[in-house]
């Protein structure tokens, strides 16, 4: 964040939503610069974290699952598997269908940048005691919940 941009205002700041928006953002380009890093964007941690999850996946379910359009899911799981991290292949019972697996490298870079993300999460919350951030964490995970189904 730019500390010369000068106080935010006391109104914005009472707004819990803009609030969350915020330290979201905060996190969000942590995690984008991580992920560059990796030569690998969010959607594609998204995918390889789905498929370690449940694999094989067809690709419609994993757009189906990711809430991902089906043409950008084409580019990101091709993109996954050039780099040696899944393996796509026609669905022997419905060739109409790609499967798709995580490799033992896609686990590996999965796990890295899992081990990279939780030290990211320390960073972003190190300004709270042990406690309020176990709270913190809780109440967010809740929110989330009541907000996304896909996260109950």
């Amino acid at each position: 964040m730019d500390d010369t941009a000068g106080p935010l205002p006391p109104r914005l700041l009472g707004i819990t939503t803009f609030v969350l928006a915020q330290v979201g953002r905060a996190g969000r380009v942590r995690m984008g610069r991580l992920m560059d890093e990796h030569g690998l964007g969010l959607w594609h941690f998204a995918v390889l974290s789905a498929l370690d999850d449940a694999s094989p996946a067809s690709q419609r379910e994993l757009g189906e699952r990711l809430r991902i359009d089906p043409s950008d899911l084409v580019e990101v799981v091709g993109r996954l598997e050039a780099a040696g991290f899944v393996r796509r292949e026609r669905d022997p019972s419905d060739r109409r269908r790609y499967v798709v697996e995580p490799t033992a490298e896609g686990r590996a870079e999965l796990d890295e940048i899992g081990r990279r993300a939780a030290a990211l999460d320390a960073e972003l919350l190190a300004p709270l005691p042990a406690e309020d951030r176990a709270a913190f964490e809780r109440m967010a995970r809740v929110l989330l919940a009541h907000h996304d189904p896909r996260a109950r």
